[in-house]
This record gives C-alpha cells, sequence and structure tokens, in this order.
C-alpha cells in the first residue's frame, strides 16, 4: 500500500503545516503573554486573509493542534467554525451557528468542569427553542424571541459563559471563523458592525476572548467599505505564496513525519517551485501525483523532466477544466486576451477598455482573476495562464 500524505482537497495536517512563521509567532506568543500575565495582556484579534489555496482553513487548524498542544498547561476553550452561505442569511441564523458550534463541537485542553457542561446544556436548549420560520426550508430561518421570553443573546450569552470558565480558572477563549466572506455574498453587513460591537463589549468587560477569522484578501477591503470600524479590530496577515524555503518545507515535511522512502533533488525542489510559483495547494497537487508515480527512490532532474509533460495535465483534469468551464464565452475570449499579452499584470485597458471592466469583475468574483490593487489585476496563478496558453493553441473545432 503506497502512503500518500498529500491532499490538496483539504486543510492540511497540522503536523505537516510548512512555514508561515511569522504568523505563527504571533499567535503563540499572544496566547503564551495572556495567559501568564491573567489578561493584563489583552487578546489580539487576527484576519488571516489570502487567496484561494493558500493555506487558511489550515491556519485555523494549525492555531487549534498550537491551543491542544503547546500551551504549557493552561486552560484555553477553543472553537473552529465553518461558515456557509446559509448561516450567514440574517443575524439570528449567523450568531445561532456560533453559538450552536461553541457548545457542540468544542476543543479545550483540559477536561471541562461539570458546572461548565451544564451551562453548555442550558444554553443549548434555548437554542433549540428559538421557532422555524418555515418548516422544512432548504435554508432556516429563525424567529427572535421577545426579550422577556429568554431571547439568544450572543453578548450576554458569551459573557456568561466567560464567568463560568473564569469560576473553573480557565485562561482564555479562542473562536475562529472560517470563510467570515459569506457575509458580505449575502449582502449582509450590518452582521460585521452587530459582531463589532459584541466583540467590543466583550473587551471591555474584561472577558478574554481571541477572535481569528479567514476570508480572501480582495474581500477584506470590501469588509473595510461596509463596516470599517469592524476591521480595525484585528491584526491583518495576508498568507502569500512560499519562497523556495517555504516550497521545500511543504514538500519534504509530510516525507519526513510519515518516513516515506522519497527523496528529491534540489533541482526538482526548485523545479516544482517554479512550475507552481509556491502556491500551497498546487505544490500539494504535484506532490500527489509524484508520490503516485515514484513512491520510494529519487525524484531526479531526469525523472521530473519525463513526469513533466502530463503534470498539466493531471492540473486540468483535477482543476483547471473546471475552472474554465466557469466563464461564459465572452469571459474565455477576455481570459484569452490576457495571456496574450505575455504580461503578469494588466488592466481592463489592455482587453477592451471601460466596456470590459464588469466582465473582469466578474472573473474576479469567480477566482479566475485577482485584483491587485486599484485597476490592476492578474490571472490568480501562473498555471492557468500556461492551461490557456495551451488553449489557444488548441485547433478550432
Amino acid at each position: 500500500m503506497i502512503k500518500n500524505p498529500y491532499n490538496p482537497t483539504g486543510p492540511a495536517d497540522p503536523r505537516y503545516y510548512a512555514d508561515r512563521d511569522e504568523l505563527l509567532s504571533i499567535f503563540r506568543n499572544n496566547v503564551k503573554a495572556v495567559t501568564v500575565t491573567k489578561g493584563i495582556t489583552k487578546p489580539i484579534n487576527l484576519a488571516v486573509i489570502g487567496q484561494w489555496g493558500m493555506g487558511k482553513s489550515s491556519t485555523l487548524y494549525k492555531f487549534k493542534d498550537i491551543l491542544e498542544n503547546e500551551t504549557d498547561g493552561a486552560r484555553i476553550f477553543s472553537s473552529y467554525v465553518s461558515l456557509k452561505p446559509s448561516n450567514c442569511k440574517n443575524a439570528d441564523t449567523f450568531f445561532a451557528c456560533i453559538l450552536e458550534t461553541l457548545f457542540r463541537d468544542y476543543e479545550t485542553t483540559v477536561p471541562l468542569p461539570n458546572k461548565i457542561i451544564q451551562f453548555i446544556k442550558d444554553e443549548s436548549v434555548r437554542l433549540n427553542k428559538w421557532k422555524l420560520k418555515k418548516a422544512g426550508a432548504s435554508i432556516p430561518e429563525f424567529e427572535r424571541i421577545e426579550e422577556d421570553l429568554s431571547a439568544i443573546n450572543f453578548k450576554n450569552t458569551l459573557l456568561q459563559f466567560w464567568t463560568k470558565l473564569k469560576e473553573s480558572k480557565f485562561d482564555m477563549v479562542v473562536i475562529m471563523l472560517d470563510d467570515l466572506q459569506y457575509v458580505l455574498s449575502q449582502d449582509n453587513g450590518e452582521i460585521l458592525y452587530d459582531l463589532r460591537t459584541d466583540m467590543q463589549s466583550l473587551s471591555m468587560k474584561g472577558a478574554l476572548f481571541t477572535f481569528v477569522i479567514c476570508t480572501p484578501e480582495n474581500l477584506f477591503p470590501h469588509m473595510r467599505t461596509v463596516a470599517e470600524p469592524f476591521t480595525r479590530l484585528f491584526t491583518q496577515h495576508e498568507l502569500k505564496p512560499f519562497d523556495i524555503r517555504g516550497t521545500t518545507e511543504q514538500i519534504l515535511k509530510p516525507l519526513d513525519v510519515e518516513k516515506i522512502p522519497l527523496k528529491l533533488s534540489k533541482t526538482a525542489i526548485k523545479e516544482i517551485h517554479e512550475i507552481t510559483n509556491g502556491h500551497p495547494y498546487f505544490i500539494s497537487l504535484a506532490m500527489k501525483h509524484f508520490i503516485d508515480k515514484i513512491p520510494e527512490g529519487t525524484l531526479s532532474a531526469n525523472k521530473f523532466e519525463a513526469l513533466y509533460p502530463d503534470i498539466m495535465e493531471y492540473f486540468a483534469e483535477t482543476k483547471f477544466n473546471a475552472d474554465f468551464e466557469k466563464a461564459t464565452e465572452t469571459e474565455k475570449e477576455i481570459l484569452f486576451k490576457i495571456v496574450t499579452l505575455k504580461e503578469y499584470e494588466f488592466s481592463p485597458k489592455d482587453v477592451g477598455g471601460r466596456s470590459k471592466i464588469s466582465y473582469v469583475e466578474r472573473l474576479v468574483s469567480k477566482g479566475l482573476i485577482t485584483k491587485i490593487n486599484r485597476g490592476k489585476y492578474k490571472i490568480y496563478t501562473p498555471l492557468f495562464a500556461d492551461y490557456l496558453l495551451l488553449k489557444t493553441d488548441e485547433p478550432a473545432k
């Protein structure tokens, strides 16, 4: 049985997590400072941003691993919340999702005392008493119960929860919200204002909560537009493609952890770095392919050269064909125009002027183009540009 630890379709195993030393140090150091000083040093909130496939979700799982294994006896309650569009339909569904996850899928460094378990049970009952407006609806809609009928209040519930945790000598709480961009896809920017207000209230009351959010880098500025005070609460850290050191670590770490007898020459590692441009998803995808082809021995420069022609075909089958089909015929024409420019960056005027701006923005929303800054764009990865160039060389049908 061939062991293949590379999994490009999901978050990386925390044991394989590569690079990002600065971000991990920020997180570790703040957790340590908060717990050692008993809250004199306040928790910071982190916004982990980056384009698709850069490892945002993997980073949250690495944070969870740090909280479980590297806290030197500190008592920390943490929760990972994976958001979906249906969770962000309105403020009620959003905050109910967080609380339900907090009370159902919690992770702690130590067992929970009975008093906290009972509090969770009681609050879960209150959540379940919320009425469904549309029974059997594909997207649940909650009806807010009047305050005197024990309405769910996110801030108050968390404050009560913190009181119970503090009584049991817990040091802090870490709440991680993955895919927060779905709030914006539902045009619910007011949710961010509500969350901002609750986060500030928790801090003012001395509750030691750290919030970590993940969102694509092009949408974080949009959050600033629709809810500017919200973004000021976060220390922003953008995940960018790896340099050669990071690529090397992502390639070798799973092999070392799993003791897989495959060696890679420095030339092969350099070639993988260059064809993937240090993009974590494509590094993982390439290594999955190579392990399947050469489970042991040495991936030399010559072997890499022999395998290279079918790596692009593998990328196309796994990713690029589906990406290409997202585009309309007009959008495909724009993509072909972009790659014939032979420039890393472009502006709408390079592909047809103002009349094409709306199409360029649609390609951004579909993840096929990345906005660099105002008026400047690029194909989301050079590999997709190479794929498009190959498509332009195909004979017309």
